[in-house]
């Protein structure tokens, strides 16, 4: 991890804690500023990080630089969107249309079918591609 500069969000993703906590105890003199600053954002080194662990009695959790070796019990890990083609446009009454996927999903809805359409006709492409 030398040479390696972070930022206040990966900082508190290094040390599971929320933003404020680390900006109040550094805005209140609990812990020294970080030495480098860019931009009016701190810029945290690696030694900054060790110290907001000490400081806050956590245990940091580095980010490993091969993905074969990340802990297999990481809950907040997620596959993301799936689309399935083909798309389909379907009436949901007078007034709204809802646009699904292969697997019978809704994806999204829209006042009229033109609009539905082309998200459908996008979704299509982005498939595809």
């Amino acid at each position: 991890m030398n040479n390696h500069h972070l930022l206040l969000n990966d900082v508190t993703r290094i040390l599971r804690l929320k933003p404020h906590r680390i900006a109040y105890a550094i805005a209140t003199g609990q812990i020294d500023e970080p030495a480098l600053r860019i931009a009016n954002k701190r810029v945290f080194a690696e030694e900054d990080v060790r110290r907001l662990a000490v400081h806050f009695r956590v245990t940091p959790r580095w980010p490993s630089p091969d993905p074969a070796t990340e802990d297999s019990d990481q809950v907040d890990r997620h596959e993301g969107l799936v689309l399935k083609p083909p798309f389909e446009v379907r009436s949901t009454g007078e007034s709204a249309h809802e646009v699904r996927d292969g697997a019978g999903e809704v994806y999204c809805w829209a006042a009229d079918r033109a609009r539905a359409l082309i998200v459908a006709g996008l979704l299509e492409s982005a498939v595809k591609a």
